[in-house]
């Protein structure tokens, strides 16, 4: 059965409010908009997450995206359980297998589709542009691979396409109220003494970015895991199915942030005197957190190919899923974020590159 549900014109709209929810995270802050990092440094870093005046941004774009997110409930929304009708849906284990790769992968490849993707190919970034092109890539493998044909398909893809979305929306609302007031608690309790208030000016640009955030993932459809599947399975264009959307999506928010850097000094392709130093926000006591990593190295490319295996296994990436889980989506609340949080912190304890090394002396010295 064909199905199309290509929206060009939402997708750009939506896309460039997370161009835009960048930007004010960039210009304002100096920081950038990683959901993978934001989410995993709350149980990588979970004191210093807390406890480090310039930190606190964290807690306050948490609060705000949870409570923008819950509120979006009143948008009108043709999906069933962040799918299509008529599509196939993630079984239980891909959620399980999906949360697992995305975390671990975005982990040792530093990013996802919104640190590398939006801000990353926006600040001409090399190492940006392999870890896009790799994720892409073996997305499309995994999404296509778990296609009808495919023998892994009965293990992560459903084909009862009629059954009813499972989710448990009062207790998913009280989990995402919990996550903002414990946020907005957590900026009261560890208020910054004088000397870090010029710290504290970062809550309010978070809290805008957050809301513009999870309101271009709600516009774009992004939050519809079926729209993520649309696209990655390539299959869909023999029969009309394929969804192009997200390519909308990322071009808006890649535009809108690629225009964002021409204000910052360094990113900016012509040089004027008119571009920023440190943050609006931060006056001379900033500074703007880009990372200046420029090598492209093995764990960046496996990292990367595990996130994009991840993702067209489940059909989800960090932003779509913690708005999902703020819609109180059982699969994403209590399969894949679990699985997400336990990846990154084993990607967190893995010496990957010195694993590597000795594995590589090992067989050296075998064959002497």
């Amino acid at each position: 059965m064909s199905v199309n549900h290509f929206t060009p014109t939402t997708g750009l709209i939506g896309g460039s409010l997370i161009g835009l929810s960048a930007a004010t995270l960039l210009l304002f802050n100096g920081d950038i908009l990683g959901a993978s990092g934001l989410m995993s440094s709350f149980v990588v870093t979970p004191k210093k997450t807390l406890t480090d005046p310039s930190q606190h941004w964290k807690l306050a774009f948490l609060a705000a995206f949870c409570l923008t997110s819950i509120n979006l409930n009143a948008l009108k929304d043709e999906s069933q359980g962040g799918y299509y009708p008529g599509l196939p849906i993630v079984t239980p284990l891909g959620f399980i297998v999906g949360g697992f790769l995305v975390g671990f992968g975005t982990k040792l490849g530093n990013g996802c589709t919104t640190g590398h993707g939006i801000c990353g190919l926006a600040r001409r970034s090399p190492r940006s542009l392999a870890a896009v092109l790799t994720f892409m890539s073996t997305g499309i493998l995994a999404a296509t691979s778990c296609s009808t044909t495919c023998p892994m398909y009965p293990y992560f893809r459903d084909s009862s396409t009629q059954r009813p979305a499972v989710v448990v929306g009062g207790v998913g609302t009280a989990i995402a109220q919990l996550a903002s007031v414990l946020a907005l608690s957590g900026l009261i309790r560890w208020t910054p003494k004088i000397q870090d208030i010029q710290k504290s000016k970062k809550v309010i640009p978070a809290m805008a970015s957050a809301a513009l955030f999870s309101l271009g993932l709600k516009v774009s459809g992004m939050t519809v895991s079926s729209k993520i599947y649309g696209f990655l399975n390539v299959k869909g264009m023999r029969d009309g199915s394929w969804d192009p959307t997200l390519a909308c999506v990322m071009g808006g928010g890649l535009l809108v942030s690629f225009l964002s850097y021409q204000w910052v000094k360094g990113f900016n392709i012509v040089k004027n005197s008119k571009a920023l130093e440190c943050p609006i926000t931060q006056k001379s006591s900033g500074h703007f957190n880009v990372p200046s990593n420029k090598v492209i190295d093995a764990k960046l490319l496996i990292g990367e190919a595990m996130f994009g295996l991840g993702w067209g296994i489940a059909g989800l990436c960090p932003g779509p899923a913690m708005f999902l889980a703020c819609h109180g989506y059982r699969d994403v609340l209590f399969r894949w974020w679990p699985s997400f949080f336990i990846g990154t912190l084993i990607a967190e304890h893995v010496t990957f590159n010195g694993t590597i090394t000795r594995w590589l002396n090992l067989n050296a010295a075998s064959r002497m």
